[in-house]
């Protein structure tokens, strides 16, 4: 049984073609700009998003950690269970439970729905997150149904995971989408709350076994966009020419600052979206040192 918060269709960036991506909870690492914070906890987690909620106090008849206060409704985190009476009794949904069991077998029907648009698009399942290597006995099984049915696989991931997780992904023919997010291991600590030498470590061995790699670069202004830190990843990225597919600039947006006043945390990180001049320059910092890169839209 894996835990998903979400199955999204017809998704272009994340891998060839046209695909699926399946989100699984939990993820080891605290990045401060993650755009995805309701993934990082290996639990379900209550979305309230308060410019739906009519105040009509029925979820009050369900739920004692609530209450309306100046014309708000004001919910106390530490009361809640994530019970999901809210959410089956509101009429305005206002209220999500993000977080739902399901088997790998599950999952494989789904994704089946739309299985002619992988076969005519070259396109496939990518499993993301959080981090598929948290929950990697899922993954796993997750992966060999999708092969099995004749499927393309790819993970994103950042790296932490076992080295059996990835080798036997990587057994299994997946396309890796593999974020880099500082080559700096005190930096990488810095933002993301963990050094990143196992995380080199393991891309450096998917890269001997010629595993399918895109590499993906998470520029976040102010934190890992310096002129050092993309000199670095452009010394990387030559260095190991050949042994990935390509690499792709992946720009900062603000979608993960609305989720986290959803799920009642504090944004660590605040900052307009890339703008188009900032994107520019970091592909011109990585052409003065012989590195074409993409960008991600």
């Amino acid at each position: 049984m894996g835990l998903i918060f979400n199955i999204q269709k017809f998704c272009i960036h994340d891998g060839d073609g046209i695909r699926t991506c399946v989100f699984l909870k939990g993820c080891p690492l605290r990045c401060i700009w993650c755009h995805n914070p309701e993934s990082l906890d290996k639990l379900p987690i209550l979305s309230f998003n308060k410019q739906k909620c009519s105040l009509c106090g029925r979820c009050l008849a369900v739920c004692s950690a609530r209450r309306i206060e100046n014309r708000t409704m004001k919910i106390d985190r530490e009361k809640c269970i994530e019970c999901g009476k809210c959410e089956e009794i509101c009429l305005s949904d206002a209220n999500e439970i993000i977080g739902k069991g399901m088997t790998a077998s599950e999952v494989l029907a789904e994704v089946l729905k739309d299985k002619i648009f992988y076969d005519t698009s070259g396109g496939g399942v990518t499993v993301t997150g959080g981090e598929p290597s948290y929950q990697p006995d899922f993954t796993l099984e997750l992966l060999h149904l999708l092969k099995e049915a004749g499927i393309s696989l790819a993970i994103e991931t950042c790296g932490v995971g076992s080295r059996d997780f990835y080798k036997n992904a990587a057994d299994l023919g997946t396309t890796f989408l593999y974020d880099i997010k500082c080559i700096d291991p005190e930096r990488h600590r810095k933002f993301t709350g963990a050094d990143n030498t196992h995380i080199i470590s393991n891309l450096y061995y998917l890269m001997g076994r010629g595993a399918d790699i895109i590499i993906r670069l998470p520029l976040i202004p102010e934190c890992n966009d310096s002129d050092d830190d993309i000199a670095m990843l452009a010394t990387f990225l030559n260095k190991n020419k050949g042994r990935y597919r390509y690499a792709e600039i992946m720009p900062y947006h603000t979608l993960g600052t609305g989720k986290s006043e959803k799920i009642g945390a504090v944004s660590a990180y605040t900052h307009e979206s890339t703008s188009d001049d900032e994107i520019s320059h970091w592909c011109s910092l990585f052409a003065s040192h012989g590195t074409n890169v993409r960008v991600s839209k």
